[in-house]
């Protein structure tokens, strides 16, 4: 049993951090047909031919989410922003070509010279045809990356609850947190100064995300060289993905080893606290607006990360915490007793997490 729910564990973050990237790669895709639907009305395009270009938009949609969600990404880790970004540009050719070729093909089967009205006593013009297809291919674009943007700031259930207007006024929630910091910072940014130790950072932020991601988390914050990350209960206590998070942080960080060592010729080592709780979650601000969460638990959690130094631990959860959990085989926990916490009354009783690595393998 203790296996099977393992092996469990281990498929559902496998598909959440694919889900997310097909999530991002489909409403992409989602949003470029829709721009190209109501592009077409506007134009008075004929109602039988927005289903045609409806199928011959969708791939296409398809392949700028891949182009926007993968292919750039990964050019900006291999050359300069500069360079990405004209790789890019020229990546949207072809994509243009073959909506320009959509066009024609569904105005050749439903035998129009063009697919939209043009104005009393004009003829269709191949420049201005050339014209309006690159005009609404480079909104539709436009607003399809926005829509990936925002894809990236939050979840897709994040978003749709605060489109729908959730968190106008508190709420309270029941949360998990999990603090995670850099070590040696101090040292490190004295070695490599502040342009390449911003670039360490950015570097390991953007290499821990993909365990994010698979366990369902959400970065609630980056502050520094820390990041806090955090779950509703149910799903961050659902195969421990509040543990197994940090954990996939330091193989995918330790797969990134020779990198690092290449660029920095240091590897990122981290600390970890996590904790869970009651917190009051709401929309602040006017003219910059932020979803924030209010409660003593984010200062316990804090706390409870500040003592691994203290302990000669890399991962600290609470007492209260471990209950929640209930049986997990792929771990090893050892109380630590109880901790007077700066800024808390009474003690708090910790814990250091390992995994059992035999039932990994």
């Amino acid at each position: 049993m203790p296996h099977l729910n393992a092996s469990a564990a281990r498929s559902a973050r496998f598909w959440a951090a694919r889900r997310h990237l097909l999530q991002t790669i489909g409403s992409v895709g989602a949003v470029f047909v829709g721009v190209l639907l109501a592009m077409a009305l506007l134009l008075w395009v004929p109602g039988r031919a927005l289903l045609p270009l409806a199928l011959v938009g969708l791939p296409i949609g398809w392949a700028l989410g891949v182009l926007e969600a993968v292919v750039f990404p990964a050019l900006v880790q291999r050359f300069s922003l500069r360079v990405a970004s004209l790789l890019k540009f020229l990546g949207h050719f072809p994509l243009l070509g073959l909506l320009y070729g959509g066009f024609e093909l569904v105005a050749q089967r439903l035998n129009l010279p063009q697919l939209w009205t043009v104005p009393a006593g004009q003829t269709p013009s191949l420049v201005l045809h050339v014209l309006r297809v690159a005009i609404i291919y480079q909104l539709a674009v436009f607003i399809a990356s926005l829509m990936r943007q925002l894809l990236q700031r939050m979840s897709g259930r994040r978003l749709r609850e605060l489109l729908q207007g959730r968190y106008q006024q508190p709420e309270a929630e029941d949360r998990l947190f999990l603090f995670v910091d850099l070590k040696d910072s101090t040292r490190l940014a004295e070695a490599l100064g502040n342009e390449r130790y911003s670039r360490f950072v950015r570097d390991f932020f953007r290499d821990v995300s993909p365990a994010i991601t698979a366990s369902r988390g959400e970065v609630y914050q980056y502050v520094g060289d820390e990041v806090v990350v955090t779950w509703l209960s149910g799903v961050g206590l659902r195969y421990a993905n509040c543990l197994h998070c940090f954990f996939e942080m330091q193989r995918l960080i330790e797969e990134r080893r020779a990198y690092y060592q290449r660029e920095y010729d240091a590897v990122p080592t981290f600390k970890a606290g996590a904790h869970g709780g009651l917190v009051t979650t709401v929309l602040v601000g006017t003219a910059h607006r932020e979803l924030v969460h209010h409660g003593d638990v984010l200062n316990t959690t804090a706390r409870i990360q500040a003592q691994c130094n203290a302990l000669g631990s890399r991962f600290l959860i609470s007492a209260a915490l471990r209950e929640q959990l209930g049986l997990q085989p792929e771990f090893h926990f050892t109380p630590l007793g109880g901790h007077n916490l700066r800024g808390k009354i009474g003690s708090t009783e910790l814990l250091d997490v390992q995994e059992y690595l035999p039932i990994l393998a």
